[in-house]
């Protein structure tokens, strides 16, 4: 067995987690000498960290989009890894794969699992900085993308206007939008955040909504 550094849910937060007490590494020894018949063995190389995932961190009787997280049990997320011992036709050693699994060092993966945390290959012709593929190339971008174009559709001359700007989602709505000719306005909680959708991202105008209610901000 292989030693492996797990990232474990230990206790419901009241506000922020706190290290060592809500969330702890503990060592979940692994077997990564063979892969599980159709299944393989990863090794974690990136891991993603959402805002989506405070919310799991509650009492499992509290109802909501996403199923709580299980006591005692790893925080489960969208990974990049490597493929390091494969018994699957589809995966070979040393492939890049992203799912949805434990954060750890490493992961046994079943052939029935693979389906389940939508494990899929990384195809990086371009030799993309592999954290992309969990952030513009990963959920926060296909959100924005399906966000901008599937249920907004504005238009090219068009004003957008997009909260959390700063966010990992909205960021990305701000950029393509800037690109397809929109005016861009953006709304974000301090004002380092606002300086960096206006002056880093490019954003036409911004507001710090702690300081600024939306009628002030936008006459």
């Amino acid at each position: 067995m292989t030693q492996n550094k797990t990232l474990i849910y230990k206790k419901v937060p009241t506000g922020l987690p706190v290290a060592g007490e809500h969330l702890v590494i503990e060592d979940r020894p692994i077997d990564i000498d063979s892969a599980p018949e159709g299944g393989v063995v990863l090794e974690m190389l990136y891991a993603s960290f959402d805002p989506y995932l405070r919310g799991k961190m509650r009492d499992p009787s509290i109802k909501s989009y996403a199923p709580a997280f299980e006591l005692n049990s790893p925080i489960v997320n969208g990974t990049l890894g490597k493929v390091i011992k494969s018994n699957n036709s589809d995966f070979a050693e040393g492939d890049l794969v992203t799912g949805f699994l434990p954060l750890a060092e490493y992961n046994r993966v079943d052939k029935d699992t693979i389906p389940k945390i939508n494990m899929r290959k990384v195809h990086n012709p371009h030799n993309l900085d592999l954290g992309l593929f969990l952030g513009p190339l990963g959920m926060p971008g296909l959100t924005a993308w399906s966000g901008l174009h599937q249920i907004g559709k504005p238009q090219k001359g068009e004003t957008i206007f997009i909260s959390s700007a700063a966010g990992a989602v909205g960021q990305i709505v701000g950029q393509v939008a800037k690109r397809e000719g929109l005016t861009v306005i953006g709304s974000v909680g301090d004002d380092a955040k606002l300086d960096f959708i206006t002056k880093e991202l490019g954003f036409d105008a911004g507001f710090n909504y702690k300081k600024e209610s939306p009628a002030d901000a936008l006459p």
